[in-house]
């Protein structure tokens, strides 16, 4: 039985997320905030964000913020700590339905989190890992719906 419940909970839980990516916000106010966690990028790899808009009538405003870090040493334990060296954020564009916008961060062997805040409308949002040299795509990253946090 607790299998059941559980099982149904994830469930309505991914539906109400997913309805929610779709609702309309205000006016001028992200409605959703997407980053990835930091990751450790070699000069050989670029992190691509893509915002895709969708088939319909919605034009939707989307920004990107990124924060670069810089290694701060690390302890007997192996952990290591990283302090933000730069950040910033990119003036507002518009997608419309069947286009996209996309945010490129260039590795440099330290670490990196970027956010896509988007506003009003119907999208998708993707990130890649992609090899410079060869534009094939290494990895997928997961994208976490966050509030607050950075800019």
């Amino acid at each position: 039985m607790k299998r059941k419940s559980r099982a149904s909970l994830a469930l309505a839980l991914i539906s109400a997320l997913s309805i929610a990516a779709f609702a309309p916000a205000a006016q001028g106010q992200p409605r959703i905030r997407l980053r990835t966690g930091v990751i450790t990028l070699p000069m050989s790899q670029v992190l691509r964000i893509t915002v895709s808009g969708l088939n319909g009538n919605d034009t939707i405003s989307v920004r990107f913020a990124w924060m670069r870090y810089m290694p701060a040493g690390c302890n007997n334990d192996g952990v290591c700590l990283h302090t933000v060296e730069s950040q910033g954020i990119t003036a507002p564009v518009n997608v419309g339905p069947g286009s996209a916008a996309s945010f490129d961060v260039q590795g440099n062997g330290k670490g990196v989190r970027v956010r896509a805040l988007v506003g009003l409308g119907s999208y998708i949002v993707n990130a890649q890992i992609i090899n410079s040299a060869t534009d094939e795509v290494v990895s997928h990253v997961i994208l976490a719906n966050t509030e607050g946090d950075f800019h």
